[in-house]
């Protein structure tokens, strides 16, 4: 892809990173603000390139088909966004306050959820048409699906749980109350676990997938927002956004590693393939940063456009075709 260069803001002396340790990894912001998608190369350290015609995009996929599926708030649409071409291919009318988005592992389907509607949207993803909708609880924001494929894990801020949608019967089957505004959910890579912010409480809600009961709480810091654990299983960090750091676990033991203070409004996470970094969006400072998840350190930040949310990060070739 031929780019024009965009000049990299550096904020602070950081630790060299080699030209090889990224390997390719390219990584994808939606900056709500702005109205655009920020296209990182990771490698370089530079935004590459600006993708716009949104409204308000909030949330962004890297879909195991290689296409970008983002939420445009605003428009109460999906978009569907070729990475390599850096042009939004389709538009889809979704629920109201669309939030957040995925594909299923079988690109199948792909699942939206729709804050102000209080509902999620299934698309077949082959002819981007809406299957059904299906009503989850007050104000669902944060989305996860099962690495099987078969549930959607649904967190409501309002009615303060955790929805479970069977998506093969496609059918609200479960809901996991927490106690708290459920901000944003994620699967471990087992499937074992379920993980989910809680808003006010300031803390992790761990959640059996097996009995759907809370079996643990982990504090962190003040509104945390995005959380995730590393594709090898072995942290688990939630975006502290009040106390602009990440929370970073042990996801085996669930004992806390290190608290460590990122950019402004630390909110959204993702993370490269190969668990060596993790790149998060700090929505006040308009910028991502990059953390070594080796030394547990920020080694990079990076400016992108205006309040970024969202994130996604992949290798370019990490996906094949059905």
């Amino acid at each position: 892809m031929a780019f024009s260069a965009v000049v990299l803001s550096i904020l602070f002396a950081a630790l060299p990173i080699t030209q090889s340790a990224f390997a390719a990894t390219w990584v994808y912001t939606a900056n709500e603000s702005g109205g655009s998608i920020s296209v990182i190369d990771a490698e370089a350290g530079k935004k590459r390139a600006t993708i716009r015609g949104l409204r308000a995009p909030h949330n962004i996929h890297l879909g195991p088909d290689g296409m970008l599926y983002v939420t445009d708030g605003h428009a109460s649409q999906a978009v569907k966004i070729d990475p390599d071409k850096l042009r939004i291919l389709a538009r889809w009318e979704v629920g109201s306050g669309p939030a957040h988005i995925f594909m299923t592992p079988d690109q199948r389907l792909i699942v939206n959820t729709n804050t102000e509607s209080g509902d999620v949207t299934i698309t077949d993803a082959s002819t981007l048409q809406p299957l059904t909708t299906i009503p989850v609880g007050k104000s669902p924001h944060g989305l996860a699906i099962s690495p099987d494929g078969k549930f959607a894990y649904v967190a409501n801020l309002g009615s303060k749980d955790l929805a479970v949608v069977d998506l093969k019967e496609r059918k609200l089957a479960a809901t996991i109350p927490v106690d708290d505004a459920a901000v944003q959910a994620w699967v471990e890579p087992q499937g074992r676990f379920v993980y989910v912010t809680g808003l006010n409480s300031s803390q992790i809600f761990k959640i059996d997938a097996a009995s759907r009961k809370v079996v643990a709480r982990l504090p962190v810091g003040k509104l945390p927002a995005q959380l995730g654990v590393t594709p090898d299983g072995k942290y688990l960090i939630s975006c502290d956004q009040e106390s602009a750091q990440l929370s970073i676990y042990d996801a085996a033991t669930d004992k806390l590693v290190k608290r460590l203070p990122l950019g402004r409004w630390t909110h959204g996470i993702s993370f490269s393939p190969d668990s060596k970094y993790a790149f998060v969006t700090n929505t006040k400072s308009d910028d991502v940063s990059v953390v070594d998840l080796g030394s547990l350190t920020e080694v990079k930040r990076i400016k992108v456009g205006k309040g970024p949310n969202g994130i996604a990060a992949s290798y370019p070739n990490t996906f094949r075709k059905p």
